[in-house]
């Protein structure tokens, strides 16, 4: 199916969407940030864009998804899928039905698999090639389900049955926190802070976080200015750009890399789904984006 323009995706066609969260069980809360639920009801195809994110499960249970990154060809969403780390927002529509979904904590990955994270980064693809068949298992449990309840503790029950510790996932964590910090700018602040030279960093980051430590760095650097102007009043977002911007020409030339379109044009399209989104995460998890949530234990 040919693209539309990016900017065509603002209609919904009679769609609407709702998206819920939900904490998993505690002992889960090192390796996954939340479950959630995407309900879409109406005609049509509801579509918005989904922020840059570390790795996610996505179960559909009801209706069909499309998905694609700015000026790429529309792809089908697997129906038992997860996409690995994105770098950048990814343009996600779906139909009338139901959405599971388990995003994952950077910890998460080598307590939940043991492929490279690397592999699957800007990638969707069937959850079964990063936890084997018992994904079908899962995908058949859900389906079963009665109720957002019973879903959830599927949920807990699956992924605590395939959670394994492993001694990188504290350091998996120290160096995901020590992302989380706007002192840290460089691979060799990062690298400092974590105790690795900045090759083994490379090898580190590649492997378990999916992305080069310069890649992580500056995606990190554009959703927190992000995460700032979208809370910000009409026309003051400016005032809340990273110090590591050289100016806001900069901020504006990244800001169109990552998200496909300009500050302005993004701050005035409607978002059906991801501004309720962004409101439940925040008020559940204190973080209103995925990559900016510190990890279990550490300060917000």
């Amino acid at each position: 199916m040919a693209t539309k323009p990016d900017q065509d995706h603002v209609g919904s066609e009679g769609a609407t969407a709702s998206v819920t969260y939900h904490l998993p069980a505690q002992a889960l809360r090192g390796a996954v940030t939340t479950y959630y639920l995407v309900k879409v009801t109406g005609p049509g195809t509801v579509w918005d864009q989904i922020f840059p994110e570390w790795p996610n499960f996505r179960l559909i249970l009801s209706g069909e998804w499309e998905a694609h990154f700015p000026g790429d060809p529309r792809q089908p969403v697997p129906t038992i899928g997860m996409s690995g780390a994105l770098e950048k927002a990814l343009w996600a529509g779906g139909s009338q039905g139901v959405m599971v979904g388990v995003g994952l904590m950077p910890a998460g990955w080598p307590q939940l698999t043991t492929c490279p994270a690397e592999v699957f980064t800007n990638r969707l693809c069937p959850l079964s090639e990063a936890i084997g068949p018992v994904a079908d298992e899962l995908y058949r449990r859900l389906r079963l389900a009665d109720g957002d309840e019973a879903i959830y503790a599927v949920l807990d029950d699956v992924l605590l049955s395939i959670l394994t510790e492993r001694p990188e996932a504290a350091t998996v964590a120290a160096a995901h926190a020590a992302l989380q910090d706007p002192q840290v700018q460089t691979v060799a602040d990062w690298a400092e802070v974590v105790g690795l030279s900045s090759r083994q960093l490379e090898r580190f980051s590649n492997r378990y976080f999916g992305m080069s430590p310069k890649r992580l760095l500056r995606r990190q650097r554009l959703l927190r200015t992000l995460a700032a102007m979208r809370d910000a009043s009409a026309g003051t977002w400016t005032q809340f750009l990273d110090a590591q911007f050289t100016d806001q020409a900069h901020f504006i030339h990244e800001f169109k890399y990552y998200m496909g379109l300009s500050p302005g044009a993004y701050l005035a399209r409607e978002q059906p789904f991801m501004a309720e989104a962004w409101r439940r995460r925040k008020a559940l998890l204190g973080s209103p984006v995925q990559v900016l949530q510190p990890p279990e234990g550490a300060a917000s």
